[in-house]
């Protein structure tokens, strides 16, 4: 939450000391997006005293979600807007099984709740094309099942984002959006906190997402 009151006001000082005039025209928005998101899994097992690494696994993955969100917005002036986008549903990971056709197979996934973006908006003189420029925060909730019993611990990612859409106004103030944006997220870091540590880190995380939108200005 504290690396996103600050995107918040430094998005906000940059608005608006470049704005000309200050307008303050709020928008509200639906979206609808599909996204990729991939990363490189480590996992390092210790010794039982916790104390040297007896075996690292290195694993890369990828997967597809889908979901919605909605968005509060307010134009600066002509070229220059600020917002807040909310995805109020949660998506998981796929499954990692080890140990498989084992007696101790364990199941691992993850779920992302509360993807958070701030971000400002800014068109440019080509129709209605515009860049976004942001910052995200999730959280990152871990799910075990099977082996030891142990469970992870739980974190917060954030990232910076940038992307290119395009707005067509239709009529009374709303208009449809499309863009394409991606994201870096900060490395993840959990254990089983465990004697016989078991240490998780994903890493290189990133995101492409496609949203569309349908907007109301006042």
């Amino acid at each position: 939450m504290k690396k996103i009151i600050i995107a918040i006001s430094s998005i906000w000082l940059l608005t608006v000391s470049s704005a000309m005039s200050m307008e303050f025209r709020p928008s509200i928005g639906i979206s609808g997006s599909m996204a990729v998101y991939a990363a490189t899994g480590t996992e390092k097992n210790y010794n039982e005293a916790g104390t040297a690494v007896q075996n690292t696994t290195d694993e890369y993955g990828a997967f597809v979600a889908e979901y919605g969100s909605i968005f509060l917005e307010a134009a600066l002036n002509d070229a220059v807007s600020i917002g807040l986008d909310y995805v109020p549903q949660d998506f998981e990971t796929p499954e990692n099984v080890s140990n498989e056709d084992q007696g101790n197979q364990r199941t691992v996934s993850a779920r992302i709740d509360d993807l958070t973006t701030i971000y400002a908006k800014i068109n440019v003189p080509l129709g209605g094309t515009y860049l976004k420029v942001g910052f995200s925060q999730a959280d990152i909730i871990s799910k075990e099942n099977g082996g030891s019993g142990n469970s992870y611990g739980n974190d917060t990612t954030s990232g910076y984002m940038i992307g290119l859409g395009y707005n067509h106004d239709l009529s009374n103030g709303v208009a449809v959006r499309l863009e394409v944006t991606g994201t870096d997220f900060d490395d993840v870091k959990t254990s089983n906190g465990q004697t016989n540590l078991t240490e998780i880190l994903i890493k290189d995380m990133i995101g492409a997402r496609g949203t569309l939108s349908i907007v109301k200005s006042f």
